[in-house]
């Protein structure tokens, strides 16, 4: 009996510590792209013994937050889960009226560890970039995706949380 419960407490540690079963993982996929952005650098915030760049007002923890203008303003979007579709969010002063194609500010506010993909076309298709956990982008218009001649600025229509950043 003794055996079965260290053996049942070793085993939910690492599931609490590798992230299984929590919301997090279950909303959480590894996409195929290779390609990926670097994150700028950023120092502020601080989450147990981590140092983490401040959040970006109007964003909150968990979130991966976006704008539909430079420097953070217009907004933001938030989203917390994997999203194969842009369109089904609305944002009236966006040029389509939803945030596809629109976002040209980015906060990644995960707590988590976790970078997010986020995609030029719909369901993870098109060109991907990799915005890792704690990174800040101001102005899309200074990034291309990895790789290409792709200008980031509303371009956005997919995202997807990975740990592959």
């Amino acid at each position: 009996m003794r055996n079965r419960l260290i053996v049942s407490l070793a085993a939910a540690g690492l599931m609490l510590a590798t992230g299984i079963g929590t919301a997090e993982a279950a909303s959480a996929a590894t996409p195929t792209g290779s390609a990926r952005a670097a994150a700028p650098t950023a120092v502020g915030r601080t989450t147990g013994a981590a140092v983490r760049p401040a959040i970006i007002s109007g964003c909150s923890a968990t979130y991966f937050c976006f704008w539909n203008n430079e420097n953070y303003n217009d907004g933001p979007g938030k989203l917390s889960g994997n999203n194969g579709s842009w369109y089904a969010f609305s944002h009236s002063s966006c040029p389509g009226g939803t945030w596809a194609n629109c976002a040209s500010s980015l906060d990644n506010a995960g707590t988590s560890g976790m970078g997010v993909d986020v995609y030029s076309g719909l369901n993870y298709g098109g060109d991907v970039a990799c915005i890792s956990d704690n990174a800040t982008y101001s102005d899309l218009a200074n990034y291309n995706y990895p790789g290409t001649s792709t200008n980031m600025n509303d371009t956005i229509e997919s995202n997807e949380w990975t740990w592959a950043c």
